[in-house]
């Protein structure tokens, strides 16, 4: 298989995983949950029992949903307050003091019309909602056949049997897998059974760890080499010699026929069972206990609405998962039944009752289903102290197995800072997502970073890192200077005769042609030297040794006698003239 199938073929895979992971996210980003939105349906009105119109019914619909706010103003929960004998409206009213099973004792009609005069002044104090406002007449003449109508506008039938796409359906099934590991293998225990399940992922993972460890050992094989090329560039950081020196690596990496890109394949794979995990983890109800999405968004709304409508009152950390909710037991959704959001509230708590067991998340007696908050201030705290000590020495310990790449002008000492500063960013911002999510998950992060941890120290022995000597950079170093002719550098090479042909002896391609260049120059500062000589009627000036020549004749009875008797003969028929005649030829040959 040669480079272009070799490349071809990356490609492809690359676009597949990518493909992958798009719907991954997508899939955990829209499965589960619950919207924040509001939808009007339509009602059938009778005359003889309504006192509103239809067309002042949906008015009123309408600004219901134009000043919906479940974090402002939830006028939905307050509408069916008010159907249950509750005013939210009235002044010193706590919902937590509501006991969600029974029924106020307010005025139901006043109340609506409390609710709906607080949320008509809201779209009339807004222009953006003001379209919305209506006149007061519109709901004053409301009955309780009204208030019913406008509670039934806004209900939503539960899908209780359609299941997921094909995404979802691999998704429930390796959360059935992990059901089957926490009942039979983790004794009932939710995190018994997914720290079984990291370990059985990391092995199933093995071979692109074994592929990524092959494609550091051929990157450590050629760090001598590439030491060699950087070193040869050293202390140069203009940006001609930079390219000059990334065009050597890679032609080196050609060569050897090495990609640095080889290993980010597995890396890039896993990100989507990391996802997949993650979403399976955090929502049991739907993967590892099979209940449809419906189900799972009914469970958020019926836990997170107002008691005085029929909630719960909770306020949930993790807004698209039910690890959170099934901590507290099946039992006590009961309510949901003749919850007022729903049509078929009996049938969404019929799925939930006929599940027959629920995963024990408790650990020592502390429920790791709850998110750590120093509101409470438990045992739970510490899941994100141990989730930064973990990482912050999972992170050094991994750059010590694993080969570390080079970078460009970067001083060792700024290596340093960066790696310090990466050591304590990465726990850091791993510490602050344990607030938010449930504490198992923290657990699950810190357990899968130790399993990782081993595998590579693992992988580190059985496949070592090769290790180099000064002795072997040298011959690298030597090996990489012989694929070249050997410059040699003059004894002028110091000074700059031309800005054009300034280091034209150091690069292959234009070292013939200086060096050429350069003995017909020497040739000719010789021959100007000779004709000096020969026009200067008191010869060769004396050095500063021989400033008597009195003395030096008794000595040297030649020293006397005029320069041109002592000068050495020159080649006849050669001029300047000539010289440069000859220095322009060889250029045009050369060229």
């Amino acid at each position: 298989m040669n480079m272009k199938q070799k490349t071809n073929k990356g490609r492809f895979f690359g676009a597949t995983v990518l493909i992958l992971l798009l719907l991954t996210l997508l899939s955990g980003c829209f499965g589960g949950g619950t919207t924040a939105t509001l939808t009007k349906g339509s009602i059938s009105v009778d005359t003889n029992v309504n006192a509103m119109s239809k067309d002042q019914l949906d008015a009123v619909g309408n600004l219901m949903v134009a000043v919906y706010s479940p974090t402002e103003f939830d006028v939905h929960d307050m509408i069916i307050a008010a159907n249950r004998g509750y005013d939210m409206t009235a002044a010193g009213f706590d919902d937590s003091k509501v006991d969600p099973k029974e029924e106020g004792s307010d005025d139901r009609v006043t109340a609506a019309k409390n609710v709906l005069t607080q949320a008509n002044e809201r779209a009339k104090s807004s222009s953006k909602l003001s379209e919305y406002a209506i006149e007061t007449s519109t709901f004053e003449n409301m009955n309780e056949a009204d208030l019913q109508c406008l509670v039934d506008m806004f209900k939503i039938t539960v899908d209780t049997t359609t299941m997921g796409g094909a995404i979802d359906s691999i998704q429930r099934w390796i959360g059935g897998c992990l059901n089957w590991i926490t009942r039979y293998l983790g004794f009932g225990s939710y995190i018994v059974g997914i720290c079984i399940f990291a370990v059985i992922i990391e092995l199933l993972m093995m071979p692109f760890a074994v592929k990524q460890q092959k494609n550091s050992i051929r990157q450590a094989k050629l760090r001598p080499k590439e030491m060699a090329i950087r070193n040869k560039y050293k202390g140069r950081t203009d940006q001609p010699t930079l390219q000059k020196m990334q065009k050597e690596i890679q032609e080196l990496y050609q060569r050897e026929n090495f990609s640095p890109f080889g290993g980010c394949l597995p890396l890039l794979i896993q990100l989507p069972i990391v996802i997949v995990l993650f979403n399976i983890v955090v929502d049991p109800l739907h993967y590892v206990l099979g209940q449809t999405t419906g189900v799972s968004s009914a469970l958020v709304s019926y836990c997170t609405a107002a008691r005085a409508a029929g909630g719960l009152g909770e306020v949930l950390q993790s807004s698209n998962g039910t690890i959170e909710l099934l901590s507290g037991g099946v039992e006590r959704f009961a309510g949901i039944a003749d919850f007022q959001f729903f049509n078929n509230g009996s049938a969404v708590w019929d799925s939930l009752d006929q599940i027959t067991s629920v995963p024990n998340f408790n650990i020592f007696g502390q429920n790791f289903g709850l998110t750590p908050s120093f509101s409470r201030f438990d045992w739970l705290l510490l899941v994100p102290v141990l989730t930064f000590v973990v990482y912050f020495f999972s992170m050094r310990l991994n750059r010590k197995f694993t080969v570390q790449p080079m970078q460009d002008g970067v001083s060792d000492r700024q290596v340093a800072c960066s790696n310090t500063m990466m050591d304590i960013s990465m726990p850091a911002m791993s510490t602050f997502f344990t607030f938010m999510v449930p504490g198992i998950v923290g657990v699950y992060w810190m357990f899968r970073s130790i399993v990782g941890l081993g595998k590579t120290f693992l992988m580190s022995k059985i496949m070592p890192l090769p290790k180099f000597t000064e002795e072997d950079y040298k011959a690298a170093a030597r090996e990489m200077a012989g694929k070249a002719p050997k410059v040699v550098k003059s004894e002028r090479a110091g000074k700059v005769r031309s800005l054009h042909h300034i280091d034209d002896e150091d690069f292959e391609d234009t070292r013939e042609q200086a060096l050429v260049r350069k003995a017909a120059i020497e040739e000719m500062e010789q021959q100007e030297k000779a004709e000096k000589a020969k026009k200067t009627p008191f010869g060769v000036a004396a050095m500063k040794k021989d400033r008597k020549p009195v003395e030096k004749a008794k000595e040297e009875p030649d020293a006397g006698r005029p320069a041109e008797d002592t000068a050495e003969p020159t080649a006849e028929g050669t001029s300047e003239e000539t010289m440069q005649s000859n220095i322009d030829r060889d250029d045009r040959n050369n060229q």
